[in-house]
């Protein structure tokens, strides 16, 4: 895949090459921690995808990479800013701090004649003046700073406090036998409103998703119960049965009637492994948005070598797992927030629900321009 860049050169390359670095640096702690610790590693008293300052939330890799960002540094909140939004807040970037490229894709986009269009030309053509014109994709990168690398909760801390208030867990967790409890997600079971059955009250050797089937299945939530008498334990017990749930239902969306992401793959085989790392990243970014750090599982503990290995070889390769978890997430989450609305409970995503489909078609179109 080729990709443009902004003004800044090769900045689409040191932006991958970035990623890719803590990527590999983050399997690497977890390995030297025996893999105890989750994918994300953060323990925050916040939940919620990462957003700029102005509000607006981060969408697929940017939030991923942004929430690794805020717990690998241990800032308090993943908002984000640039250094022209803190000047223009009246704060500015503390000195020695140094900034985490965020991404966006834009559209060079030409008419018949060769003349520049612009997004929104564009989309005022008819269907017949938009196939004559020629579109290239390209990367926007944009150096920003987590809001604790400025001065803001000094200068501006009316702003800062507000912020900081709508990231704020108000909710007691709901606790069921010790566990942790998500009502969103149950609902969702209970209702069978997943784009797929699933199975959940029955006792299994094991969770599994089976595309022939088109099925989830996992162990009841009573067998993830494994710590009875530690507390803390039990509470996470609860957290790594939806982990699990999450990581299965990321299975789910590569269906050929969804995203038809899933081949037929020998297991251990690299085509495995990369779905293996597209679920692991799609369960450990939602787990992560609703609060909670999802463990690397056994099964996949093997594959930590193969991941590594295929991200030092070659760095383009986490834009590929990264476009597949984007869209895997973004089923999920849009889902769950169709049953946290229902539950009166606020959406992940600010604005849920609204634009879906100009979404939707907007990234297909995208997925047009790099398959042509």
């Amino acid at each position: 895949m080729a990709y443009g860049t902004n003004s800044s050169g090769n900045a689409g390359q040191v932006a991958i090459d970035r990623f890719a670095e803590m990527m590999i640096a983050r399997m690497e702690q977890m390995k030297a921690s025996d893999w105890k610790k989750g994918w994300i590693g953060g323990a925050s008293g916040f939940a919620g995808l990462p957003q700029n300052v102005g509000g607006r939330n981060y969408s697929g890799s940017n939030s991923f990479f942004l929430q690794l960002q805020t717990a690998a540094q241990g800032y308090r909140l993943p908002v984000y800013l640039t250094f022209k939004q803190a000047h223009n807040l009246k704060a500015h970037v503390l000195k020695g701090e140094k900034a985490v490229p965020v991404f966006k894709w834009g559209f060079s986009i030409k008419d018949k004649d060769g003349k520049k269009v612009t997004e929104e030309e564009f989309h005022n053509m008819t269907d017949d003046e938009k196939k004559e014109c020629k579109r290239r994709p390209f990367l926007k990168i944009y150096p920003e700073f987590n809001i604790d690398q400025t001065n803001m909760s000094e200068v501006n801390k009316e702003k800062y406090d507000a912020v900081v208030s709508q990231f704020r867990k108000t909710d007691v967790p709901t606790i069921t036998d010790g566990m942790y409890v998500n009502k969103a997600i149950d609902r969702m079971m209970e209702k069978q409103e997943w784009v797929c059955k699933i199975q959940y009250d029955k006792e299994e050797k094991g969770a599994y998703y089976s595309p022939a089937k088109d099925i989830v299945v996992l162990p009841t939530k009573a067998q993830f119960r494994i710590h009875p008498d530690d507390p803390e334990e039990c509470f996470k017990d609860g957290q790594e049965y939806y982990g699990t749930a999450l990581h299965e239902m990321a299975h789910s969306t590569g269906h050929p009637s969804r995203l038809d992401r899933l081949k037929p793959a020998a297991f251990g085989s690299p085509e495995y492994a990369k779905e293996e790392l597209v679920a692991e990243l799609t369960s450990a970014m939602v787990g992560n948005t609703l609060g909670f750090d999802r463990r690397i599982s056994d099964n996949n503990v093997a594959y930590l070598q193969n991941w590594t290995s295929a991200l030092r070889k070659e760095p383009k390769f986490i834009v590929t797992v990264m476009a597949d978890v984007n869209k895997a997430s973004r089923i999920i989450i849009e889902n769950i927030d169709k049953q946290r609305i229902a539950l009166g409970e606020k959406p992940l995503v600010q604005g849920a629900l609204d634009g879906v489909e100009e979404k939707v078609k907007n990234e297909q179109q995208f997925e047009e321009v790099k398959a042509g």
